[in-house]
């Protein structure tokens, strides 16, 4: 497996925490940018599901009530069978 990493090893005690530190910021930069971009995909999905269920509002309530149906039968079955 090769690295990536470019660092050298640090040649003194004083030069880790600086590598930790830089370390630290990359991730917390990455994991800024995963969050923003599943925030944004959790929004297109918002925006998506409010538009078809306001141009399409009895088909909405069906899938409702038949999901909660099927999750009402699921847990009759569980409940019964303990």
């Amino acid at each position: 497996m090769e690295y990536t990493q470019t660092n050298k090893v640090p040649s003194n005690v004083h030069e880790i925490p600086t590598q930790s530190e830089d370390t630290y910021q990359n991730m917390r930069a990455a994991m800024d940018e995963y969050v923003a971009s599943a925030t944004d995909m959790a929004r297109e999905a918002c925006a998506y599901a409010d538009r078809h269920v306001q141009q399409n509002p009895w088909t909405a309530v069906g899938v409702g009530f038949g999901a909660g149906m099927i999750f009402g039968a699921l847990v009759a079955m569980v409940s019964r069978g303990k």
